[in-house]
């Protein structure tokens, strides 16, 4: 049975990533140092869970994140997979992680997103639009809310906040 203690190196690493996602990048360099990073990250992760060191319901949603930051479709996936267990363990922010997640990996895969939670930063209009394409013909009428999912008019309104 594994321990039901949470990992404390995971916990640095995912408090590390989001302090990562507070800065604004601004050059290249810096954005190359932060895909770094990101990169060694997900490297210690994927020892971690070799070595059977991810095993609580924070650990899970934590290496999530990490995933989800990641570069590539199968890292995404990987978010996918581990935010999705997380959630059925009852780590209730891992939901919004998972519907995060599956959408960052079909955008990744040239696929529509479903859930709706992919924006972009407009640079000429300085401010954040929904990530196109997106196909949510077949999402079911309480999904987004089961996943906490907001409206895509009040996430764009709460990102644009940020800029103002």
């Amino acid at each position: 049975m594994p321990p039901e203690t949470d990992n404390l190196r995971l916990e640095e690493l995912y408090a590390a990533d989001q302090a990562d996602r507070e800065k604004v990048y601004s050059s290249a360099a810096e954005i190359d140092a932060l895909k770094e990073r990101d990169h060694g990250r997900r490297r210690e992760v994927v020892d971690m869970i070799r070595l059977g060191n991810v095993n609580t319901s924070n650990d899970l949603y934590r290496a999530a994140v990490i995933f989800l930051h990641g570069a590539e479709p199968k890292e995404f996936l990987t978010a996918h997979r581990l935010a999705t267990i997380s959630a059925i363990n009852g780590h209730r922010p891992a939901r919004w992680l998972a519907a995060a997640s599956l959408d960052r990996f079909l955008m990744s895969a040239g696929l529509a997103q479903v859930y709706g939670t992919q924006f972009e930063h407009s640079e000429d209009e300085n401010r954040y639009q929904l990530r196109l394409p997106i196909d949510d013909t077949t999402v079911l009428h309480f999904e987004k809310r089961f996943f906490g999912v907001p409206p895509v008019v009040e996430r764009l309104a709460q990102l644009n906040r940020r800029i103002a």
